[in-house]
């Protein structure tokens, strides 16, 4: 399958479609295929954005949805919600690896590191459409809901895609 297939099939498994797909490619596109050209963009700078944007609407959904929260426990509701083992998960259940562009270096099957892709792609999302098109994203992919009942236990194992 050709890159331009699996980025249709990308956008549709997200459910976003990119304006602008040059940033879905670098996204999507590891360190590792550097190779012949060092100053082709990678992943890692849309990584450090999507974190700050995932972090802000994950922030504002907890002050919102708790408002009985202390300030510890929403900075340790932020933490469980945003740590590496829930994007992990949301990452197997995009099938994420199967969509980046590794080098010859790194065999895909053994890639382990594909869970830091899921903030390339917020990252991605709001720099083609802006910040509520990035916050519908996550809302999704961690289900989170505007029921406070819900909020403390919302996005702790599961994740809305299938």
């Amino acid at each position: 399958m050709n890159r331009t297939e699996l980025l249709r099939r990308f956008q549709t498994a997200c459910g976003y479609t990119f304006k602008n797909i040059t940033l879905l490619e670098e996204a999507l596109t590891h360190d590792s295929n550097r190779v012949n050209n060092r100053e082709a963009p990678t992943y890692q700078r849309l990584e450090f954005l999507g974190d700050s944007v995932l972090n802000l609407v994950v922030s504002e959904y907890l002050y919102r949805n708790n408002t009985s929260f202390t300030e510890g426990q929403l900075t340790t509701k932020r933490s469980e919600l945003t740590d590496a083992n829930k994007q992990r998960q949301i990452a197997e259940k995009l099938a994420l690896k199967d969509y980046i562009l590794f080098g010859q270096s790194v065999p895909r099957d053994q890639f382990r590191g594909h869970h830091c892709f899921v903030e390339s792609v917020i990252g991605a999302v709001y720099m083609d459409s802006g910040l509520e098109d990035a916050r519908k994203l996550i809302r999704r992919f961690w289900e989170f809901t505007d029921d406070a009942n819900t909020a403390s236990t919302a996005g702790a194992g599961n994740c809305v895609l299938s």
